[in-house]
């Protein structure tokens, strides 16, 4: 080799060092903006059901039903990005859902305010599993899990930020320019994703080959980790047709995993004020001041615990001894009577359990699923998943207004996060049961007879 040729592992490790310097900072900021835009109604609902006469359960409908048009387009959504690439498409959906959440302020009744979430989840649809196919093409496997962790960290990190910031729009705001806090809420945290949008077409790439910022010889690098990531496993599900994907059972498996993951931080997105005003907290600054906690430690942790899984090559214990510990923490969270600091302590527990998941179990269904069809697994695989979104809240303002207590909601939660665990590591098998799948399978290469090999 050349002595200024830099060797094939040196190449690789800085392609991906550029690819998570370079592109994941735009994809974080983003998802925080549209985490804000999407959940910013948990503490809009503190004045809004009292202003506009809402019920728990129409709250609670009204953010569940987010999800029933982001489900029906995720699909679609996925396939535009195939077509149009990364940067006109993101571009394109942030500037429609920042423009939707800002015109949020002008909701009167409960139809209005379902058909603005209808209309929400349609235009945010393509954006989080269009990211995870986006970093898909550009990372080798092995350092996937800490650059999805660093973007899904958006969701904490806007639980962090909305916080603080809206219990200070609500009290500061309120009555300003004739608009309520709740109004400048949505108009405040609703406009940045527009800003957003254009900065995605600006600083994205498409695909590694347009970045100029790549040398031949990284993009050399990344060719070739991605050819090895491809016979890393022998588990394809699928061949060459979507009908081929849609008929193996783990892929339905694989969504109810994320199903299960994803309960958790859809409802503690929009309950967690409430959980804390059951506290005893009642200012709407000081919930917005503690609801850093929890989101906090979710934000930490969740970066953490997705490096060590990427330095240690090892996902089935890291996302089900996480899911089992927040599990613990949501449960154990409702003992009545605990002081603050222990109770917010637990929270942090389950809220960490709730996110933390993610970005590890991310890294399995594009392993799994055959090359051809990973863009529209992917989406399959979410848009499974995210009808949590639509269940969880839901439930658990049913469960609140049967009873006047998150309590049995949490414990719901519980249940849920343990399942998902267990299902994980029932359809993922162990390394060492990969590794003798695989010498099984390359075993009937050794047989003589080229007409074996070429079947092969």
């Amino acid at each position: 080799m050349p002595p200024d040729r830099p060797p094939a592992g040196a190449a690789r490790e800085s392609a991906c060092s550029k690819i998570l310097w370079r592109l994941t900072p735009v994809l974080f900021l983003s998802y925080v903006f549209c985490s804000m835009d999407r959940f910013n109604i948990a503490f809009a609902q503190l004045q809004l059901r009292e202003a506009l006469h809402f019920s728990d359960a129409a709250y609670g409908l009204g953010a569940s039903l987010f999800f029933v048009t982001y489900v029906i387009c995720e699909i679609p959504a996925n396939l535009v990005l195939r077509r149009w690439g990364a940067r006109r498409t993101f571009c394109s959906i942030m500037l429609g859902w920042g423009v939707c959440s800002a015109a949020m302020l002008f909701v009167r009744t409960p139809g209005q305010f379902y058909a603005g979430r209808l209309l929400l989840g349609a235009l945010e649809a393509g954006y989080y599993p269009g990211v995870i196919y986006f970093l898909s093409t550009w990372l080798p496997l092995d350092r996937r899990s800490k650059a999805i962790a660093i973007f899904a960290s958006g969701i904490v990190v806007a639980g962090v930020v909305v916080g603080p910031l809206s219990g200070w729009i609500l009290s500061a705001l309120d009555g300003h320019g004739g608009l309520a806090g709740w109004q400048w809420i949505f108009l405040l945290e609703g406009l940045p994703s527009c800003v957003m949008g254009l900065a995605c077409f600006v600083f994205l790439c498409d695909r590694p080959g347009e970045a100029k910022w790549l040398t031949r010889e990284e993009l050399g690098a990344l060719e070739a980790a991605h050819a090895q990531d491809r016979a890393v496993t022998r588990m394809k599900l699928g061949g060459e047709t979507a009908g081929s994907l849609l008929r193996e059972p783990k892929v339905y498996l694989f969504g109810l995993v994320f199903f299960c993951a994803t309960s958790g931080i859809y409802a503690l997105n929009f309950w967690v004020p409430t959980i804390i005003r059951s506290y005893g907290v009642d200012n709407v600054l000081r919930i917005g001041l503690y609801s850093v906690v929890p989101w906090g430690s979710a934000a930490i942790a969740t970066v953490l615990i997705a490096r060590h899984s990427d330095r240690t090559g090892e996902r089935r214990w890291h996302f089900a001894a996480t899911a089992f510990a927040g599990a613990a923490g949501l449960a154990l969270s409702t003992i009545p009577h605990l002081p603050l600091v222990a109770a917010l302590l637990l929270l942090s527990v389950g809220a960490v359990g709730v996110s933390a998941t993610l970005p590890v179990f991310w890294t399995l269904p594009g392993a799994f699923i055959a090359p051809s069809l990973v863009a529209g697994g992917l989406a399959f695989v979410n848009s499974i998943g995210v009808t949590s979104g639509i269940v969880s809240p839901y439930v658990l303002g049913l469960l609140k207004q049967a009873t006047g207590s998150l309590t049995p909601g949490l414990y719901f939660l519980a249940v849920v996060l343990c399942g998902g665990g267990l299902v994980l590591l029932a359809i993922v098998p162990a390394p060492a049961r990969l590794a003798r799948a695989a010498a099984l399978a390359d075993a009937p290469r050794a047989e003589p007879g080229a007409a074996v090999a070429e079947r092969r």
